[in-house]
């Protein structure tokens, strides 16, 4: 009787064996084909993982490279940076959607950032993320500022004043 448990036993080991195996090939980052706008995304998505900004940054639009220097790109970077001071979290991103018109590509892709444990324990948080890439050169450029790099706004730019508001309507008296 104690041989049929052994054996029901090392059978069911294996099965779960085959199981995680068969589990964790079929959870592997999929490779998008080169030269397509998702494999642009996961390429920024990679550069901002190893914080290689000046890749992300070659990565964007001629437009785009001319409203911000690399050099204020850079400074961006090192004030917001990908924005956990030490603390990154685990990111998981997966393409929601895709779709080319003409020369102008939509990537959709659904992030979750699972957060470290703590004495309160572990978290995460999950969002869409919309691109817009624009073919430049035969290569996909993103056309606005792509997260995590959404911060390049002109108007935030060291040393860069933002404008100042001009009166449009007539002083009313106070009584």
């Amino acid at each position: 009787m104690a041989r049929w448990w052994l054996i029901g036993g090392g059978a069911a080991l294996g099965a779960l064996l085959i199981a995680s195996i068969a589990l964790a090939l079929t959870n592997r980052p999929a490779d998008f084909a080169p030269g397509t706008p998702e494999a642009a995304v996961q390429a920024l998505l990679h550069a901002a993982n190893v914080d290689e900004f000046e890749t992300a940054y070659g990565m964007l639009a001629q437009s785009l490279r001319e409203e911000c220097p690399l050099r204020h790109f850079a400074e961006m970077n090192a004030m917001y940076g990908y924005g956990y001071g030490g603390g990154v979290p685990d990111i998981e991103a997966r393409l929601h959607s895709s779709r080319i018109v003409g020369e102008d590509a939509f990537v959709v892709v659904d992030v979750t950032e699972y957060y470290g444990t703590g004495i309160y324990g572990s978290g995460e948080s999950s969002r869409n993320e919309r691109y817009s890439l624009q073919r430049e050169n035969g290569d996909w450029k993103f056309t606005n500022y792509p997260w995590p790099y959404s911060y390049c706004d002109r108007w935030e730019l060291p040393g860069v004043p933002s404008p100042t508001p001009t009166p449009t309507s007539t002083a009313v008296p106070v009584q």
